[in-house]
């Protein structure tokens, strides 16, 4: 196994994408621990990384200007200045392509799926996994410069503050502090993606009945959901903290909920990331490729009309994940309870 002093990760988005990365980050800094280690990223998606010992450094790219040829030449100097010997590109777009090709490592890899042109600059580490899980797609890259991978771990970032202007939005909101809570996250990136907000809202009835607390999680643009899944559930007991927190925060509202619930999205790989019991709803995309990759707390419930495949993995479906009964998920949400 070669020895790299200086290693740049290029994986700038989305959420799920930088979580997915995390294991590659913990094999790397396992077969490498005297590296010093720098991720690029996009800054609203940074939230996740964790500090020392895993990364050194964070760089934040901005998207916006990644046109600008005075941006690139700013941008170019200052990764030269970091001596970089290699670069691992686990994003594998144009993009992070034009981030690895100005980064000046000696050696710039990507794991097998390069696209968008990103082969011009990356050379394809391809392991056995190349059409399994994402996860492991990135650790073949670890696996191909002669590293080692004894199993899945996520590095998670822990924020002691964070946690606690957390416990405090959610005592203000009216959860009596110390209680147990459900979290649900009722939105997606992709609209497709979703579960029926109605379904969502009967599920949450059936939480509240049970005596169980829920919050609600998501972006500002979710809120108009939370408040229908609210009106449909009329109890006290489901609370909306959808655009209330920050991304630090809302890792920390995961990490201390009894059970999380929601279709494929990054609160989901949060929730994975910090094994907490989870149910994760599928049909327009596919567990196997990009699924909660874990132990026992795992639980995915796909639609009976999916034909999502690892290597079909998106597909435009909008009547799919309305196929998932909420009495299938009540079973499942029962047995975890």
């Amino acid at each position: 196994m070669k020895e790299y002093k200086r290693i740049l990760i290029v994986k700038m988005s989305s959420l799920g994408d930088v979580i997915h990365a995390l294991p590659t980050l913990y094999a790397i800094r396992k077969n490498w621990p005297n590296a010093h280690i720098t991720w690029a990223v996009h800054e609203q998606f940074s939230g996740p990384l964790p500090g020392k010992p895993w990364i050194d450094e964070v760089l934040f790219i901005d998207k916006k200007k990644l046109k600008s040829l005075r941006y690139l030449w700013s941008l170019r100097k200052v990764l030269h200045s970091h001596m970089f010997d290699m670069c691992l590109d686990l994003q594998c777009l144009a993009k992070s392509a034009i981030v690895a090709a100005l980064s000046g490592a000696k050696e710039k890899y990507g794991y097998w799926e390069l696209r968008e042109g990103s082969q011009l600059i990356n050379k394809a580490l391809v392991g056995p996994n190349k059409y399994g899980h994402v996860i492991e797609r990135y650790l073949d890259t670890v696996r191909a410069l002669g590293g080692e991978v004894t199993g899945v771990e996520f590095p998670i970032n822990e924020s002691p503050e964070a946690a606690a202007s957390c416990i405090s939005k959610l005592t203000d909101a009216g959860l009596p502090q110390g209680h147990d809570y459900v979290v649900m996250a009722p939105g997606a990136r992709w609209a497709v993606k979703e579960w029926p907000i109605s379904s969502f809202g009967a599920l949450a009835n059936r939480l509240a009945e049970a005596k169980q607390y829920v919050v609600l999680i998501g972006a500002k643009g979710d809120k108009a959901k939370a408040q229908a899944i609210k009106d449909k559930a009329k109890s006290e007991a489901v609370f909306d903290m959808t655009g209330e927190t920050s991304l630090e925060e809302l890792i920390e509202l995961i990490r201390g909920a009894k059970l999380f619930i929601s279709a494929d999205t990054g609160p989901l790989h949060i929730a994975n990331a910090l094994k907490r019991p989870l149910i994760g709803l599928y049909g327009t995309t596919s567990p196997e490729r990009t699924g909660p990759y874990g132990g026992d707390y795992v639980h995915c419930i796909v639609s009976p009309t999916s034909k999502a495949t690892p290597e079909n993995p998106l597909v435009d479906d909008p009547d799919c994940m309305s196929q998932i009964s909420v009495d299938q998920v009540w079973a499942t949400a029962k047995t975890l309870l």
